[in-house]
């Protein structure tokens, strides 16, 4: 059964002083009755590895599911006047703590079209990006969550996060990102984590001159021909009392840079070999996260996968290399899991004369995942560019795409699901497959 997710009047939370740098939050009711397994997914269940996985042998055969949660009410006039993004986790907080038995998988940070009247159409799964005239973005909250597959009548848990965000200079190089989260680590010799690390995840921000970085704005302004300089934030997420004791840890990251002309699926497949080296031993791979990049002449891509800052030029094209970025986490005191092997599967918004609604696609990927019974590692959402060069050969799958300066563009949302061990598809009589993936529209047909 998929959420109900009430986006106004929703109570304040009740935990508010015990987040970090961060929020609390939202609902649904799950199954009475765990569905069975289905034959499909070729690796045996997990087993409990304290506050390393969430996974159980209960969950397998249990759909997953996400639900949003968005600013009300957008100013487009006094963007810093917007909900921040910890109202935002104030209210995945609250719909959680309604919840019964219930699970996190993990959660995003995603971006939205705001819309004529300050509103965010939560049922699209396309937008536009106008050159010539605004176009406003809310950075929403997304939560991906499944049944525990039990009848206990838990309360869902709960969410804190924490930005790190790296020192800027604007007279010498700034703080790159792996310096920025080696100094994360460093302060948490001295504390504990306040839960288990749940996701990792890397976005950018909007730089606005000498007035400081607002990592918790919600809402942006773009503008096609306008040049925009941007910091690349991380930010945590931790289910808080995931343990008896709030357990004590170091995380870190390690990018994987596509060959020219190789796909997201192929990336991945060199991510997972890179695992079955044994390179993670004594670590658990938390979120795999596509991170877009700005490509920049004579300088190498693994140095500028780190870099914390980045211009979009408005006068000419900026040309961004996809990266996979894998996450982890090392617990003191806890045994790690066995070394994960890693695959993924991909759902885009079908189109029919018009394109598929959010809820739609949220059903599709939940029954996939209860009748493959995978074991989930993580789950993403990437807003795509649709019908550029590398996009219009390759889809979904290109690994490569650049802003085009002088025309609109048009974005659709890839969900890629992330698994432990290899899987095979269901038959067309179980679940029908989707139709063919429609690589190129006119670029400014849908609004």
């Amino acid at each position: 059964m998929e959420p109900s997710v009430p986006q106004q009047s929703l109570p304040p939370s009740y935990d508010e002083a015990i987040f970090m740098e961060g929020a609390i939050g939202d609902s649904q009711s799950v199954p009475s009755a765990p569905p069975q397994p289905m034959p499909y997914y070729t690796t045996a269940p997990p087993t409990d590895y304290g506050p390393y996985m969430w996974n159980e042998g209960s969950t397998i055969g249990t759909a997953a599911f996400f639900a949003d949660f968005v600013p009300t009410d957008v100013t487009k006039f006094s963007l810093t006047n917007n909900e921040t993004f910890k109202d935002q986790v104030t209210k995945a907080n609250v719909w959680l703590s309604e919840q019964r038995d219930i699970l996190l998988v993990a959660c995003e940070t995603v971006e939205f079209k705001v819309r004529s009247g300050g509103y965010v159409d939560l049922q699209r799964t396309t937008y536009k990006e106008s050159r010539s005239e605004r176009t406003y973005i809310a950075y929403g909250l997304r939560l991906w969550v499944r049944s525990s597959g039990k009848q206990e009548g838990k309360p869902g848990p709960q969410l804190c996060y924490y930005n790190i965000i790296p020192s800027i200079s604007y007279s010498s190089e700034s703080e790159d990102q792996l310096s920025a989260m080696n100094r994360f680590n460093a302060t948490c010799q001295q504390k504990p984590f306040p839960g288990r690390v749940v996701s990792i995840e890397t976005l950018k921000s909007k730089l606005h001159g000498g007035s400081g970085i607002d990592a918790d704005r919600t809402v942006s302004r773009e503008r096609g021909e306008e040049k925009t300089r941007y910091i690349m934030i991380m930010r945590i997420y931790f289910e808080k009392g995931a343990t008896e004791l709030p357990p004590r840890g170091t995380v870190g990251f390690k990018d994987f840079i596509p060959q020219h002309g190789q796909t997201h699926t192929e990336a991945v497949g060199q991510v997972s070999f890179w695992l079955q080296q044994g390179s993670l031993r004594g670590y658990q791979v938390t979120n795999i996260q596509t991170v877009p990049v700005k490509e920049k002449s004579g300088e190498a891509t693994s140095n500028l996968s780190i870099r914390s800052t980045y211009t979009e030029h408005s006068n000419s094209n900026t040309y961004y290399i996809k990266i996979l970025r894998i996450y982890y986490v090392k617990y003191e005191g806890f045994a790690p899991p066995p070394d994960a092997y890693l695959t993924s599967k991909a759902f885009y918004p079908t189109y029919s004369e018009v394109y598929e609604t959010a809820s739609s696609m949220r059903s599709r990927i939940g029954a996939w995942i209860a009748t493959t019974g995978v074991k989930l590692i993580s789950i993403e959402t990437v807003p795509t560019r649709v019908g550029h060069s590398e996009e219009r050969r390759l889809g979904y799958e290109a690994m490569r795409t650049h802003n085009h300066s002088d025309r609109c563009e048009t974005w659709e949302y890839i969900v890629w699901v992330y698994i432990d061990g290899e899987y095979a598809e269901p038959p067309a009589n179980v679940i029908r497959p989707p139709p063919r993936h429609v690589k190129e529209v006119d670029d400014c047909a849908i609004l």
